[in-house]
């Protein structure tokens, strides 16, 4: 092997474009993640499931019946039985979602060093505003509807211009358009690629990836392919069950003129130089080809070691060796850079078209110290040896049995006896045949005529029960079986028996709360990532001078200085709802009516409605007090 190969194996990219023509064609990649894709066909099949399910279209799934293959909804149909359902998941969802939205929790930034802790102050206000901006608390509770269905929440975190505004922003993704290979860690923290399927007008393809008038034209050529369905279809497409037009479908997009762009990002790899500097908090890497600068900055170390003539020349010995300050060996293990060979990871981004061009590329922009990191943040829920197990997936057969026992009551009801009129041969009257009895028996005011001179008893009218004995039982039963399978008991849905005490009910609702304390715990710590990720975006991109509002003060700050601040992130309760600026409020007007603080600055602190109006009116009348003074103090 010689090293020109050795190069190409260490270094990744090397090593996979070998076989790129030309063009820039990337499909060895296009087939890596259209296979990712297919594996998690079952995963979509269980999503679409649990969401007819979760919205009361709980007769889809398909059976087969006489060698054919219908819903459960087309067999009932062509039995003549109406496809009842009481849709008993779809509260339980929505008890589940009330829980969440009661928690009134925010994250906090807190400092790893105890000196930091006004920069955390500073971040803490920095994500209180980006998570504004980006209109979160209505985008979380719309994503914990989602993880409750799919048990999938997924974030894009990215850097990027918008309404105006460069900053931040954080994306709900659709788990139907995402795909990563298989994964043995809960947190997906193994996986070497993923990416997300895009459709966009073709002025949006422009707009991310044309730089010049040659790219308009290029991408003007790729994108006319790209809308011709079966060239894509007879050229890459492998399963002949993707070769139909659907929504989400690899190749195609889900709208007839868009443009479908996959998204993919992949761990990398090369060669680096692994530093250990005593001078800095944590080792970092430096590109291979930089070896020169890590000497140069220790050299320029080693002469800070050197006393100095008056004139600036080296203070030499008797030998003519430079007289240090410190031992040379002992100054060098405390303040020269260590370093060795190693291979470094990083996250590399593609922007693919359906036939495999390379429409954009390069090294991710998101880096946290030394390591690169992707933009999503995933958190399935719970994930076990590749498989998802979604919260509302759990509900479905207990839903089914409910269904089954309300149109199995709906069938004894029609077809049991409900009134049959039992006549007396020998009472039958001469002058009304039994068509005729029949006729004025299902009227209102019906008149029915027998005889009793042949001894004749009188016509009878026999009912059965429509409903069989216990049934009320068995549909109880079911329903209480559904709130044991989901957790959400009574009481957390509110209810509450005849004689139960207050404290009672409040002991069995905070019990019952109990049993979806790890579901909601799991997507906490979902917007927990979210927020560390957002943080660390902001200290690649957060440059310059600024001012943020901290505790009602404007507090400059300058980003430059805080990109590699150690932060931890925590789930808190949110000092901006209701309860916290009730408490803070009637606190400061505590202190203002003992006199410890202004009642003006108590508004100014505080959360009151027209506070702003208040502030004004005391204003101007400290205004008029001062000029009334000033002109006491001159006529005296």
């Amino acid at each position: 092997m010689n090293m020109r190969d050795n190069e190409q194996i260490s270094d990744s990219l090397l090593y996979g474009h070998r076989k790129f023509d030309g063009q820039r064609r990337a499909e060895r990649w296009l087939h890596v993640a259209y296979n990712a894709y297919c594996r998690l066909a079952p995963f979509r099949k269980m999503r679409a499931e649990c969401k007819s399910y979760a919205y009361g279209k709980q007769y889809e799934r398909q059976i087969v019946y006489n060698g054919r293959h219908i819903t459960k909804e087309q067999y009932l149909k062509e039995k003549g039985i109406p496809a009842l359902q009481t849709n008993i998941l779809g509260k339980i969802k929505r008890v589940v979602q009330g829980q969440f939205r009661m928690n009134d929790t925010a994250p906090v930034c807190n400092a790893v060093d105890p000196g930091e802790k006004e920069y955390a102050d500073i971040m803490s206000a920095l994500l209180r505003q980006n998570m504004k901006l980006n209109r979160r608390s209505e985008l979380d509770a719309r994503t914990f509807e989602e993880y409750l269905i799919s048990g999938l929440p997924i974030y894009k975190i990215s850097w990027a211009y918008r309404r105006g505004k460069l900053d931040v922003f954080t994306d709900y993704v659709n788990p139907n358009f995402v795909f990563f290979p298989d994964s043995l860690d809960f947190n997906l923290a193994d996986i070497r690629f993923c990416g997300l399927l895009h459709d966009l007008d073709f002025s949006e393809v422009l707009a991310l990836f044309s730089h010049s008038d040659s790219d308009d034209i290029k991408l003007k050529e790729i994108y006319n392919h790209c809308l011709d369905n079966e060239y894509i279809a007879s050229q890459f497409s492998r399963d002949t069950r993707t070769s139909q037009i659907e929504s989400t479908d690899f190749y195609y997009p889900s709208e007839f003129g868009k443009c479908r762009v996959i998204e993919l990002w992949t761990k990398e790899r090369r060669k680096a130089w692994f530093c250990n500097d005593p001078l800095e908090s944590e080792p970092y890497f430096v590109p291979y080809d930089q070896k020169e600068r890590i000497k140069e900055i220790n050299r320029s170390r080693l002469e800070l070691n050197i006393k100095r003539n008056p004139d600036g020349s080296p203070m030499l010995d008797t030998d003519g060796t430079p007289v240090t300050f410190m031992d040379p060996d002992k100054y060098a293990a405390e303040n020269l850079i260590t370093y060795e060979r190693r291979i470094e990871t990083y996250w590399y981004y593609r922007y693919l078209s359906p036939d495999g061009f390379v429409l954009e590329e390069g090294q991710s922009p998101y880096w946290n110290g030394s390591e690169s990191f992707h933009p999503f943040v995933f958190k399935p829920y719970p994930y076990i040896d590749g498989e998802f197990h979604p919260f509302i997936s759990e509900i479905i057969p207990s839903q089914e049995y409910f269904n089954y026992y309300m149109v199995a009551l709906d069938f004894y009801i029609r077809n049991a006896a409900k009134g049959v009129l039992m006549i007396d041969e020998q009472s039958l009257s001469d002058n009304m045949s039994i068509e005729d009895i029949a006729e004025q028996y299902v009227k209102s005011n019906g008149v029915i005529l027998y005889t009793s001179k042949r001894s004749g008893n009188a016509p009878d009218t026999k009912t059965a029960s429509s409903i069989p004995g216990g049934f009320d039982y068995i549909i109880q039963l079911s329903r209480s079986m559904v709130e044991d399978v989901s957790g959400v008991q009574a009481a957390l849905q509110g209810k509450s028996g005849s004689s139960e005490s207050g404290v009672l009910y409040q002991a069995k609702a905070a019990q019952a709360s109990s049993s979806i304390l790890d579901l909601i715990n799991t997507f906490n710590s979902f917007l927990t990532e979210v927020a560390y990720k957002v943080v660390k975006v902001m200290q690649c991109f957060y440059t310059g001078p600024k001012a943020v509002n901290v505790a009602g003060e404007s507090i400059p700050y300058n980003m430059d200085t805080m990109y590699d601040i150690d932060i931890d992130i925590s789930i808190s309760e949110d000092s901006d709802s209701p309860v916290y600026r009730a408490l803070t409020n009637q606190l400061l007007m505590v202190q203002a009516e003992k006199g410890l603080i202004p009642f003006k600055a108590a508004l100014e602190a505080g959360n009151f409605p027209n506070s702003s109006k208040i502030i004004a009116v005391l204003e101007r009348y400290e205004k008029q007090l001062q000029e009334q003074q000033a002109a006491q103090q001159m006529m005296s």
